[in-house]
């Protein structure tokens, strides 16, 4: 099991934690088998044997990863756990913040994806589920943390702006909270995404060969950003939501 990570900010605390009872499991595509060839499965203590050519090295019980990060955004005055915002709520909240204000948030995003994407493990190595020769997994914590230290660059808690309430969401959806909140529980967002879908790590870290990477993961909430922010010449009005699939 992976341990969980949190970061409380006034009353608001984000919390993310191993779903592993009733996760939303994911297909782990990491090509373990192509490093080293064996015909046991590469899950840590099974026995199962699978074909020598099966690129995962993972037999049909452990095909998916056995792990789901979520996140929880809960209120310790009155409200306790409140409904998680969409990504693509909090990027329309932050961009219509944003924009009058003159506030450049593609620094903000640019330097999340620089962050995050490739250098958050799956969840299966992150719970020692898969082993891989002399690497040793983070604390979900310590990549929480550098995701936290991103914020602070452009929305720090020092600075009065960083608390301005954004509504976010519509309908029985609608909520708010303050653009930082808001931004720290993004990243959390990509983290999770990242972890529990994403395959770049594994091709760049392990397999040193990012081209081999073949999911988005944590890249998918981002991509809306960019989809949102890029000046197509066009407008996409609501139909942007579509530009990226859905997490």
């Amino acid at each position: 099991m992976i341990s969980n990570a949190s970061i409380t900010d006034g009353n608001w605390r984000i919390l993310i934690t191993d779903n592993i009872t009733a996760g939303r499991y994911h297909k782990n595509l990491n090509k373990m088998n192509v490093l080293a060839p064996t015909r046991v499965c590469r899950f840590q203590g099974c026995t199962n044997v699978v074909r020598i050519n099966l690129k995962t090295g993972l037999c049909s019980t452990h095909k998916n990863h056995m792990h789901d990060l979520h996140l929880s955004l809960s209120n310790s005055v009155g409200g306790g756990t409140t409904d998680v915002p969409m990504h693509q709520d909090i990027v329309d909240s932050l961009i219509s913040w944003a924009k009058p204000r003159n506030f450049d948030l593609n620094p903000l995003f640019e330097l999340m994806s620089f962050n995050a994407l490739g250098n958050i493990p799956d969840v299966s190595t992150l719970a020692g589920d898969n082993l891989h020769v002399g690497y040793t997994p983070p604390m979900l914590q310590d990549l929480l943390d550098e995701m936290i230290k991103v914020v602070d660059n452009f929305l720090p808690s020092t600075n009065n702006s960083s608390y301005q309430i954004l509504t976010v969401g519509t309908g029985v959806n609608k909520r708010e909270l303050s653009a930082r909140i808001l931004a720290l529980t993004f990243a959390g967002l990509v983290l999770c995404e990242e972890a529990n879908r994403g395959d770049r790590w594994f091709s760049r870290t392990i397999l040193k060969d990012e081209t081999k990477t073949t999911m988005l993961g944590g890249a998918m909430p981002i991509a809306y950003f960019a989809a949102r922010t890029f000046n197509w010449g066009v407008e996409f009005g609501k139909a942007s939501r579509n530009l990226v699939p859905s997490s």
